[in-house]
């Protein structure tokens, strides 16, 4: 008895866990560091199944420590967030008749380290590929996801206009379309979106009990079902920081029995990093790409009119010389040669119509050296003389403000010049009506061209060519789209296009954000 108290004493000066287990997996015995690491009484403990067992390790491959020999298992006490316990089983070393003696000690916070290190190398991965970036964000939503204590991840950065928040990334939820409308909701009801203060304050914001909070405020009311499909308790916002600028933000819902330790915190603080220099890269990508199409557009706008367009207006001297040659030969010959004369010349003014309209297509935005009235006044007046059509017009007053920058502009503008384009040089119409008005409280921009000429193809609505892809291509940039259909009263044609347009900076903006 004497010596059980003794090695009982020896162990409980133990900064380690030590514990006796019997042959059948119950604990017998543990030391009061061992009590502490499980978080239980000793009282609870003894009696109750050990974790200490070989197939409760780690998965194969995987080591939580350098100790030699040493297993991990995982240990829950009640409600309370796992823990990572890594341990030794006594060699044949038996106290207290049957029991095994087995140290272990917390090996968590080790665990969740690794686990970020393997998180943060499969995203520098997903970086590297040529994945987009909605998919690159993604993934790193579902890397996030894996870490343990996180219940609940959204990455949310800025749209194309650069001012209207959009989310790239989710994991955990099962619903996401809802969320911004649903948000949007709360914010208008004056709910604080702290995702908002931590990308205007650059920086990290915690908010422990957070999903209490928001389910007793009535301003959040309309995300109250939403919020409640997660087991969480606590949220992280954390802004996506780039040269000084905020790029977006990374929310983080920790899962019930968690808690944001600063291990945690440094993970979602990386991932954030890694999540911004993704964002980053695809803005200068894509800005790149912009450039590059800029100054080859130009390019050939230059070789077109120092080439075809002189080529085209050499021919159409020739022509006319022919005609001239024509009228001194003696018929029948003279009335063919003169004929053919008469149709070349005919044709090189068609082309040359048609390259100058190339020609100005390839120069560089309209509306951005003009503004978007002036340009499309121009347009207008242009097409008028050039095809002796009249061109109604009749555009709500479009300005920047409204409309949040120059892409949307120029969308807007091309999509109006190719349907007119199409129209006079296919319709063969009279008069061509264009109609462009703002929807304010939808944020909605409806566009329509329609003219009293020939009527729609057979084919327009079913793919089109390359006006129609293009006109199509445009408004899908805003989350928007083209149809082309029959006139009102059976004849002509009507396009119509329809594009949500990015929030301006007059004061209406609305993050979609939490």
């Amino acid at each position: 008895m004497d010596e059980r108290v003794e090695w009982e004493s020896a162990l409980d000066a133990l900064a380690t866990g030590a514990a006796l287990v019997d042959g059948d997996g119950t604990i017998r015995w543990v030391n009061r560091a061992g009590a502490r690491l499980m978080r239980r009484s000793r009282e609870e403990l003894i009696g109750s199944v050990a974790p200490f067992r070989p197939e409760n390790g780690a998965p194969q491959g995987t080591t939580a420590s350098r100790e030699e020999g040493e297993r991990v298992c995982v240990w829950q006490a009640g409600t309370r967030a796992p823990r990572w316990l890594a341990y030794v089983r006594g060699a044949d070393d038996r106290l207290g008749g049957e029991a095994t003696l087995v140290s272990f000690r917390d090996v968590t916070e080790y665990q969740q380290q690794h686990r970020s290190a393997a998180a943060l190398a499969r995203t520098a991965a997903s970086m590297a590929s040529d994945s987009s970036l909605e998919a690159v964000l993604g993934a790193m939503a579902a890397e996030i996801q894996r870490t343990p204590g996180v219940a609940g991840t959204q990455i949310i950065t800025f749209g194309p206009s650069g001012d209207r928040l959009q989310l790239m990334g989710s994991a955990g939820f099962e619903q996401v379309a809802p969320f911004f409308d649903l948000l949007m909701a709360s914010r208008d009801r004056g709910a604080d979106l702290i995702t908002h203060r931590s990308m205007s304050e650059r920086r990290q914001q915690v908010l422990p009990g957070r999903r209490a909070q928001m389910l007793a405020d009535p301003a959040w009311e309309p995300l109250h079902a939403y919020v409640s499909q997660l087991d969480w308790e606590d949220f992280v916002g954390t802004p996506l920081l780039s040269r000084g600028k905020a790029l977006g933000a990374l929310n983080v819902y920790v899962a019930t029995g968690y808690r944001a330790t600063p291990a945690l915190l440094d993970f979602i603080t990386a991932m954030a990093e890694q999540a911004a220099l993704a964002v980053d890269y695809a803005t200068l990508i894509h800005q790149e790409r912009v450039s590059a199409r800029r100054e080859e557009r130009k390019r050939l706008a230059r070789d077109l009119h120092d080439s075809v367009v002189q080529h085209v207006f050499s021919i159409g001297m020739q022509a006319k010389a022919l005609g001239g040659i024509a009228r001194r030969l003696d018929e029948p010959l003279a009335g063919r040669v003169e004929a053919v004369a008469r149709e070349v010349t005919d044709l090189v003014d068609h082309v040359q119509r048609d390259l100058r309209g190339v020609v100005l297509a390839l120069q560089p935005p309209v509306s951005a050296k003009l503004g978007l009235l002036p340009a499309l006044n121009a347009l207008a007046e242009a097409i008028e003389r050039r095809y002796d059509v009249n061109v109604d017009l009749t555009v709500d007053a479009l300005t920047e403000e409204d409309t949040g920058g120059a892409d949307f502009s120029e969308d807007v503008y091309q999509i109006i010049s190719e349907a007119l384009h199409n129209a006079v040089k296919h319709a063969a119409p009279t008069v061509v009506h264009v109609d462009a008005r703002l929807d304010r409280e939808r944020r909605v921009m409806w566009i329509d061209v329609v003219d009293d000429g020939r009527g729609v193809a057979a084919n327009a609505t079913a793919g089109g060519g390359y006006g129609l892809t293009s006109m199509r291509d445009r408004a899908g940039r805003w989350g928007g789209s083209v149809a082309v259909t029959t006139g009102e009263e059976g004849s002509g044609t009507r396009v119509r296009a329809e594009l949500p347009f990015p929030r301006g900076r007059s004061g209406h903006r609305k993050e979609g954000t939490v």
